[in-house]
């Protein structure tokens, strides 16, 4: 912001503002330089434009006569002092004495021929930060503050000094999506209650500061040319809640504000209009996660600015540097209702026929950026420019989540620098409380990537990819028969849908195949051995041993015959061995047999045979 003039002539009390037009004696002088060198007086400039505005880029025009019809020549237009990239400064006053009121550069040159064939060349200059403004960007901002963001955007363009008021809140990752560092750093500062305000050669991001002293004093009947002016009630709200997801307690989180009073124009405050509506409190909200200091910052911010919407208006007055966005200026003498101090929002200096006047709005819009009062909020809550649409992101990093919330990092192709990739969190079927389905996608996975709110701070992984680099693990049918889960290990459950048949398996060979086609159930392993279970029974086919074990009794039970048989030899050991029969029992030795007991040994029979 340039400097107040340092000798002004002041009809007021000593102490008080100045008065534009007691400070506007003497003969107006209009200077314009182009690097650094004052224009040649053949160059005639015509007249003047200057607009600088809270929240929006400085720029000025400048219309200079031209072209000489007899020798078709546009000597003006043909000279090095206006063509783009020109540094233009722009100087008003009166007397001798001049004040700047804008620097920048030319972005525009342009000839203009009217009917009756005057020639005007039309130049168009903006503040140095238009840079900014010029391409869509992408940008994760890794543990930073929105301060730190910010002023790293405006160090990237090159002519300019920052001044940025520190933010408290720290994010691990604010990332920012296809859009331009001035869009960027607007919504930001919006969001921590800054105002951004384009000076010479500085762009100022601060809160708006209405306790300094007001730049000029303007009274009715005396200094002011034009004016008007409104008291909106439903700008004003007795509470701000903001509303937040806290995923670490899975509730919830809100902030309130209450009116703000910044002590300015007129007796009806913040509190007082706002039971007007009657309404209890104004809802912000977003179903990201936002620190405390965050949403506090949010509430406060929208309270700020409904307090600055409170009384709007505009005026004119005879041309003064001293009018500056963010600068305050005292009005007297237009009723208790707005008599006192004013915020200044936007100035503009308007300079043909040797005459300046300045235009003035105070006060600030009631919209919250693109939020319009009773129509849908916009992406992000309006706390950033947003990102709509599913993005394909690639799996970087499953573990150690800076923020212990079991998300995976993924990194954005489509953004430029990611700083290694943002934390998103992973979508599942089934999450519960130690309980749900756990797959995991692997690093270097494709991944499709939502964001909540089209918040690009919060995504969140929603499904993998196949592709021909990364293929799926059955080729695709049109009959689209086979599902099957495989992991990494090639450990697999398919699923036959044509033969109803569902099989586990390892890559070793073991198996487990449940099939409703073949009517069983049949368990192999890798070393050749079987239990099949079909309509045939039960079969137990071993490769080796077999060997039963059972730290009770152990019961086997036919219902028909049983036949037990060993290709070589047959021991039973017990301490005591009964075999009955019901009806007959036949023991038989092809070779020999042989009875024998360490005691008695008895052999009873209603006959009893021996050979």
């Amino acid at each position: 912001m340039c400097p107040p003039p340092d000798s002004v002539s002041n009809a007021a009390a000593p102490g008080d503002p100045p008065s534009p037009t007691a400070a506007s004696k003497g003969v107006f002088k209009l200077v314009v330089k182009s690097d650094g060198t004052v224009l040649p007086d053949s160059m005639r400039v015509i007249a003047v434009e200057v607009s600088r505005s809270v929240n929006k880029l400085a720029q000025a025009r400048i219309y200079v006569a031209d072209g000489d019809m007899a020798a078709k020549t546009f000597a003006v237009s043909d000279a090095a002092q206006l063509v783009p990239g020109a540094r233009i400064s722009i100087e008003a006053g009166y007397g001798a004495k001049t004040w700047p009121i804008f620097s920048g550069v030319v972005i525009k040159h342009g000839v203009r021929i009217d009917a009756g064939n005057r020639v005007r060349v039309c130049i168009e200059c903006r503040h140095p930060a238009f840079a900014l403004t010029l391409s869509r960007n992408n940008k994760n901002h890794v543990d930073s503050t929105d301060s730190a963001a910010i002023t790293a955007l405006l160090s990237g363009c090159s002519g300019i000094s920052a001044d940025v008021a520190d933010t408290t809140s720290e994010y691990h990752g604010l990332v920012q999506y296809y859009s331009s560092d001035w869009d960027f750093l607007l919504a930001r500062a919006e969001a921590n209650g800054l105002l951004v305000i384009t000076g010479d050669e500085t762009v100022t991001v601060k809160p708006p500061d209405t306790s300094a002293t007001a730049v000029l004093s303007l009274t009715y009947g005396t200094d002011i040319m034009r004016f008007e002016a409104e008291i909106d009630a439903r700008t004003q709200y007795a509470k701000v809640t903001g509303v937040s997801w806290d995923p670490a307690n899975q509730a919830i989180a809100t902030q309130d504000a209450g009116p703000v009073d910044l002590s300015l124009q007129g007796n009806l405050d913040a509190a007082t209009l706002g039971k007007v509506g009657g309404i209890a409190s104004l809802r912000l909200q977003t179903p990201v996660q936002l620190e405390t200091a965050a949403l506090t910052a949010w509430t406060k911010a929208r309270q700020v600015k409904a307090a600055l919407a409170r009384v709007r208006g505009s005026m004119a007055f005879q041309g003064s540097a001293l009018a500056l966005p963010g600068t305050l200026i005292e009005l007297k003498g237009v009723g208790t209702r707005f008599s006192g101090k004013v915020f200044v929002s936007s100035v503009e200096h308007h300079i043909a026929d040797g005459n300046w006047i300045t235009d003035v709005d105070f006060g600030l819009d009631p919209d919250w950026g693109g939020v319009r009062q009773g129509g849908a909020g916009e992406a992000a809550s309006g706390l950033m420019p947003g990102v709509t649409g599913l993005h394909i992101g690639k799996v970087a990093k499953l573990d150690a989540d800076p923020g212990g919330e079991n998300r995976i990092q993924v990194t954005l192709p489509v953004l430029q620098d990611d700083a290694g990739g943002v934390w998103a969190r992973l979508a599942s079927a089934y999450g519960s409380d130690k309980v749900g389905a756990f797959f995991i996608p692997e690093i270097g996975d494709e991944v499709i990537v939502a964001y909540l709110n089209n918040d690009p701070s919060n995504p969140v992984v929603i499904a993998s990819l196949y592709s021909s680099m990364r293929t799926p693990p059955y080729a695709l049918s049109a009959e689209n028969y086979t599902k099957a889960i495989v992991t990494k290990g090639l450990l697999k459950v398919e699923f036959d849908d044509e033969k109803k048949v569902i099989s586990l398996l390892t890559p070793a060979g073991n198996k487990v195949v449940m099939s409703d086609d073949a009517k069983s159930i049949v368990a192999t392993d890798q070393n050749g051995n079987t239990i099949s279970l079909s309509e045939k029974g039960i079969l137990l086919d071993s490769a080796s041993d077999i060997v039963l074990t059972a730290k009770a009794k152990i019961t086997v039970t036919a219902g028909s015959d049983m036949a037990l048989k060993a290709g070589k030899d047959m021991t039973q050991d017990a301490q005591n061995i009964t075999i009955k029969a019901g009806m007959a029992m036949v023991a038989k030795g092809a070779s020999s047999a042989e009875f024998s007991a360490s005691g008695q040994t008895t052999i009873k029979g209603a006959t009893v045979n021996i050979n």
